[in-house]
């Protein structure tokens, strides 16, 4: 069973996670110069690292490379074509996140 997908976003150093399995990362892949993905022991994506929200989220590439869950697949093309591009569609009228863009962040896979 997969586990809901929760995108956690560090707007100081303007970087996310998209977390999308409760599995222990047993490593970690470089994927592009902004995007490294953790694998657990069976090489099944159980992260996603954005080291910036500009960047884009290569899902062909993780989807003929790794081992990930169509579910989640489907949750990281809704965030593409970057989480920061994603997030400036969810963003509240005053120009911060709410509380609502926090739950459809979390609620992606779910």
């Amino acid at each position: 069973m997969v586990s809901k997908v929760r995108v956690e976003i560090d707007r100081n150093v303007n970087a996310a996670y998209v977390t999308v399995s409760a599995e222990p990362v047993f490593r970690s892949v470089q994927v592009t110069e902004d995007v490294l993905v953790d694998l657990d022991r069976f090489d099944v994506v159980v992260g996603v690292e954005v080291l910036s929200l500009a960047a884009e989220l290569p899902v062909d590439r993780l989807m003929a490379e790794f081992h990930v869950h169509s579910e989640v697949i489907a949750a990281l093309r809704r965030v593409r074509p970057s989480v920061g591009g994603f997030l400036s569609l969810t963003q509240s009228a005053e120009g911060s996140s709410s509380s609502a863009e926090l739950q459809q962040l979390t609620s992606l896979g779910g």
